[in-house]
């Protein structure tokens, strides 16, 4: 149960982030972003500010958030319910606030609740097999009645400061029949608003590709 509370606190993995000798609103409010016009291979594609384009490290959250899962807390002021989708910040002007937990709040547990998604996948695409954060990730989930998707969850990691959830891309595929022309016209609409700060301009080509081969293998065509 710690594990999970904890992914769903975890920080970001920028270096900047880390090192203390450089400037990063994350740790220091105010004092700037290295990641900006520095070496930011792995940053955000999606969300960012002029404050800070660190992304979510997580698998787990991406995961989470495909499968609209919920946040249970609890604090001095009684227990609530957030959507995942909810639960984590962009950075906006305050990047040093990675989720609307209240520092009183403590995570109880997560719910997930049932789905009719029977073709699932989670795509990693990493520098090294193992032990290494994500470039890109997509969560894709397909509810199919022979090759029509009735009903589609995407995904992605890597790519903001929190998971992000591709609902116009989803919305594009109910109805469609299961194929790479479809899968494609996704990706395209997936995309739509990324912008590469120059080491990660390679993020706005990997993503669609991610996008398009994850839900090719949660289908099995």
């Amino acid at each position: 149960m710690a594990t999970v509370g904890g992914n769903l606190m975890q920080r970001t993995r920028c270096p900047y982030f880390y090192d203390t000798a450089t400037t990063c609103n994350k740790r220091e409010p105010g004092s700037g972003c290295s990641a900006l016009n520095g070496f930011n291979r792995m940053h955000a594609i999606f969300g960012a500010s002029e404050h800070c384009i660190a992304v979510n490290p997580s698998d787990m959250n991406v995961a989470l958030v495909a499968l609209d899962a919920s946040v249970h807390v609890s604090g001095p002021k009684g227990d609530r319910i957030i959507q995942i989708q909810d639960f984590h910040r962009l950075p906006g002007d305050q990047p040093d606030k990675d989720t609307i937990l209240d520092r009183s709040e403590l995570i109880t547990s997560v719910s997930i609740p049932a789905s009719t998604l029977t073709h699932n996948h989670y795509l990693k695409v990493r520098d090294r097999s193992s032990y290494a954060f994500a470039l890109v990730s997509v969560a894709a989930g397909l509810e199919l009645d022979g090759k029509t998707i009735r009903q589609a969850r995407l995904a992605m990691g890597g790519v903001a400061h929190k998971p992000w959830r591709l609902k116009e891309a989803e919305q594009s595929l109910q109805g469609k029949q299961v194929s790479i022309e479809t899968f494609q016209q996704a990706a395209e609409i997936a995309m739509r608003g990324a912008k590469g700060y120059g080491d990660n301009n390679f993020k706005l080509k990997l993503g669609p590709n991610t996008i398009v081969e994850a839900l090719k293998i949660a289908s099995r065509i």
